[in-house]
């Protein structure tokens, strides 16, 4: 296991790659902060049980969506561009029923997308507002993900191929 950690001085979050699928076309990883419980599987526990439908149809097209990326790749048309002009940032699902979002908002789980063969699941959740950056949570789970991309990024130029080390790597982010 190769761990890549920074200052010391500075609590650091200790940052883990959980397989979720290994296919020949695509590996999708998410992550586990602290050893606790993985981020989609946080996301799945919030929205499993929703009596909400137009909530179900969006959790049904994640789903659709990871199933269609485990087999097909993670094309880029799966994905919604989030986060900031350098970092790998997007978010599912893509396509959604416009709605009144003061009433029933829409799910989003966050990604780090490497390549077509290589996604990075994060967080997610309710997205009531017009973009991630008004709703604290949303906020906090991208600014997690650019953090882990940002080290990630740093992995791959001191020579570390994400795609072949991912499951040995383990990085802190602050």
């Amino acid at each position: 296991m190769c761990i890549f950690a920074r200052d010391k001085s500075i609590v650091m979050r200790k940052v883990e790659f959980e397989p979720l699928f290994l296919t020949e076309t695509t590996d999708i990883f998410t992550i586990r902060v602290d050893g606790g419980v993985s981020e989609f599987e946080k996301f799945l526990l919030l929205f499993k049980d929703t009596d909400d439908p137009l909530l179900k149809d969006d959790l049904e097209k994640i789903l659709i969506a990871i199933g269609n990326i485990s087999q097909y790749g993670a094309l880029e048309s799966y994905f919604r561009i989030e986060g900031k002009m350098n970092d790998r940032i997007c978010a599912m699902p893509l396509l959604i029923k416009p709605r009144d979002k003061s009433k029933h908002g829409t799910l989003r789980l966050y990604c780090i997308r490497i390549s077509d063969r290589l996604l990075i699941v994060g967080g997610g959740g309710l997205k009531v507002t017009d973009t991630y950056q008004e709703d604290e949570m949303m906020a906090k789970h991208v600014s997690t993900l650019q953090a882990i991309d940002s080290r990630l990024a740093e992995v791959e130029k001191s020579g570390h191929d994400l795609h072949k080390e991912l499951f040995n790597i383990v990085i802190e982010i602050d």
